[in-house]
């Protein structure tokens, strides 16, 4: 650790430039700002002379494999010179308190260990129903704060995972945030925040043994949802193991990774329409009711197809890449229903009841009439086949990305990011004016698709998480010269992005931007992105 003051010449000198220059590749220069604000924040709340050591956790941004992470699908996400900053000041209780360089707009927040973790160790199922048990209950807590408790309680209940072996040892920390990723924008703060106080919370308690590319992503994952959401650990590994100038491919059960090159001509332009989905609030419910919709569909071909439950073990395994037969995964996307209610599927799952309660409970939107146990709660319909549909393909275009990027295959890279995006999509533009749009999933729709031959890679499928407004930032994107665009993270508003050759990707942010402000009468923020290097902790200057 240094003093408050030291860093602050660290800084200003030669030695940061260089070392920005090996974390933020071409972006290095946007990053000093962040630095002096959260060290002249931490100067005047701790003192110029207060010990302290940094942490920081990037945002991420993923090229391709959206929503399917959870589902056992690859994804292949960058780290963005966008990120979360601590300056951390050990304390010699369990207490853990966290401060915002902005005061005035996030308040702190003080918490013990015992006061947020479960009373013993839970087993990942436990941990599910403690949790949404959990964000049920919870009434009042500083937003932002909230995934710092969740970094304390997954410590807790994981903690020989972390090489903790005493939980009375745990000691808390009094940390100064900072960030400047855009908030529930889709380029993964919350998980950013996560981490970073995760990170923190173990250097505090294991010190400089401890390594960040070590640490579990899938419990990380399991961890975040401790806030009320139910996502997957993607995100945390990108976090975690991202390097600069490279793509990551990350696959879960089991975990395996490994780095890809990024096109040296080519960044990425990162949108803003300004619209925002809650994740922690009102739109976890809709985030919940995909997940839900992915878990059902693996149900009915368990109940249906007995004899593929061994080789369906997530979903994943209906790619055609894996299964090996794409006229069978016909056969499982037409036993799926369009839609359905809770209240069918108990009907059509009997045996599967008290899960679909459990789920439905976490498909409930905020102030409705709580989870109970007795009544099968009434959310409006899941679109099942659409949301499997989506997934499938999604697993195959992913599948495909790897290859697209070892040999620098520019248009197919562009091309596989569009064709995701139209599974989000919720309306098409055209002459500044939108008409809906949702992929056909019809039965007649899927026995063309598979009466014309078309791949299964080329189909959109209907996740439906994008917004006109985001929609518009893709087709204006196409328009004006990108070479493919597509919703950032899990959706209902953030950021879109677009891949563009870097000597022309101002001038299209400018055009997208000017035409946002003229259509939808709202500014467009944006900046580029390349890949950058994951979360580290800073002792020494």
């Amino acid at each position: 650790m240094r003093e408050v003051k030291e860093w602050l010449n660290w800084i200003e000198a030669n030695e940061w430039r260089q070392w920005a220059m090996g974390v933020y590749g071409k972006a290095w220069e946007g990053r000093f700002s962040p630095f002096k604000t959260l060290l002249t924040a931490t100067a005047k709340r701790f003192g110029e002379s207060a010990q302290v050591f940094l942490v920081r956790a990037p945002g991420r941004l993923n090229l391709m494999g959206r929503h399917i992470d959870h589902r056992g699908g690859f994804v292949h996400p960058i780290a963005l010179p966008r990120e979360i900053l601590l300056t951390v000041r050990p304390r010699d209780d369990d207490i853990v308190i966290a401060h915002h360089a902005e005061p005035e707009k996030f308040p702190s927040h003080a918490f013990r260990f015992r006061e947020v973790a479960p009373a013993k160790p839970l087993s990942v199922d436990e941990w599910e129903r403690w949790t949404r048990e959990k964000a049920t209950q919870r009434k009042t807590v500083a937003g932002w704060a909230i995934y710092a408790e969740a970094a304390a309680a997954t410590i807790v209940n994981w903690h020989k995972e972390f090489g903790i072996s005493d939980l009375s040892s745990l000691r808390g920390l009094e940390a100064v945030v900072y960030g400047d990723i855009p908030p529930e924008a889709g380029l993964s703060s919350s998980s950013a925040l996560f981490v970073a106080f995760l990170v923190a919370l173990l250097h505090r308690n294991i010190g400089a043994s401890l390594d960040t590319r070590s640490l579990p992503p899938e419990i990380c994952g399991y961890g975040e949802w401790y806030v009320g959401t139910r996502g997957g650990a993607g995100d945390h590994a990108a976090i975690l193991l991202a390097e600069t100038g490279k793509v990551m491919r990350f696959g879960f059960f089991p975990m395996n990774f490994e780095l890809l090159p990024f096109p040296e001509e080519l960044c990425l332009l990162v949108m803003d329409s300004g619209e925002r989905a809650h994740k922690a609030g009102g739109a976890r419910a809709e985030f919940n009711r995909r997940v839900a919709a992915y878990e059902v569909g693996m149900m009915i071909w368990h109940e249906r197809f007995p004899e593929l439950r061994e080789r369906l073990r997530y979903l994943r395994d209906a790619a055609p890449s894996r299964l090996g037969d794409e006229g069978l995964v016909y056969h499982l996307l037409k036993a799926l229903p369009r839609y359905a209610t809770f209240d069918e599927l108990v009907e059509l799952l009997p045996n599967r009841k008290d899960r679909l309660l459990q789920l439905a409970a976490t498909c409930q939107a905020e102030g409705k009439t709580p989870f109970n146990s007795s009544l099968v709660p009434r959310p409006s319909p899941l679109e099942i086949r659409g949301t499997c549909w989506f997934g499938v393909a999604e697993c195959e275009r992913s599948e495909m990305f790897r290859q697209v990027l070892r040999e620098g295959d520019i248009d197919r890279i562009g091309e596989l990011m569009t064709i995701s995006h139209d599974g989000d999509r919720v309306t098409r533009w055209r002459d500044s004016e939108p008409s809906p749009f949702q992929f056909p999933t019809d039965d007649f729709a899927l026995e063309a698709f598979e009466q014309n031959k078309v791949p299964i890679w080329k189909q959109a499928g209907s996740y439906r998480c994008s917004t006109p407004a985001i929609d518009f930032i893709v087709d204006t994107a196409l328009r004006v010269g990108a070479l493919g665009a597509q919703l950032s993270g899990a959706g209902l508003g953030g950021c879109a992005m677009a891949l563009a050759r870097r000597d022309e990707a101002e001038q299209i942010a400018e055009r997208i931007a000017s035409n946002y402000q003229r259509a939808l009468g709202m500014e467009l923020s944006w900046f580029t992105a390349e890949p950058c290097k994951g979360a580290q902790v800073l002792s020494e200057p």
